[in-house]
């Protein structure tokens, strides 16, 4: 794999994937987080992210199922790049050291660091991922609805 694609792209992938790790876990505890009475204020107020944040919790387990879906293929994706990754430089020992690895980095950069911040800040989170979570629930609802 190593020969087919340069290395900084590989490590490019890999750190989009960790953002988008960090997105998907850190937007589930912003959306959770947020004041219901002060959300349903600003939606009436007509702030679009606010009206669309009240929409997609309606239907927690709708929202819920997509966060977990997308964190759950990022995570998988990176965890697989970072094993072909290292079996391409170090063989099987770099295997096992660079999955300990990205598992304490999963932990720390893309699960608890992105949850703590968004519980402080939800609205900030909150708001600008619903615009996202919104169509793309639109999009998904047919596997969303299977998972669930």
């Amino acid at each position: 794999m190593g020969d087919d694609i340069p290395p900084g792209t590989l490590i490019g992938v890999l750190f989009l994937l960790l953002f988008l790790s960090a997105f998907f876990s850190g937007s589930e505890t912003a959306l959770m987080s947020l004041n219901r009475y002060r959300l349903r204020h600003k939606a009436r107020q007509g702030h679009r992210g606010a009206r669309l944040a009240e929409q997609l919790l309606k239907r927690p387990d709708r929202i819920l199922g997509l966060i977990l879906l997308g964190n759950n293929l990022v995570n998988i994706l990176a965890a697989s790049m970072v094993a072909l990754i290292a079996m391409d430089y170090g063989g099987q020992p770099a295997v096992a050291v660079a999955s300990l690895i990205m598992t304490l980095v999963i932990l720390i950069f893309a699960e608890t660091a992105p949850k703590t911040w968004a519980a402080l800040h939800p609205e900030r989170l909150a708001y600008p991922a619903a615009l996202i979570y919104y169509p793309l629930l639109k999009i998904s609802y047919p596997l969303i609805w299977l998972i669930n």
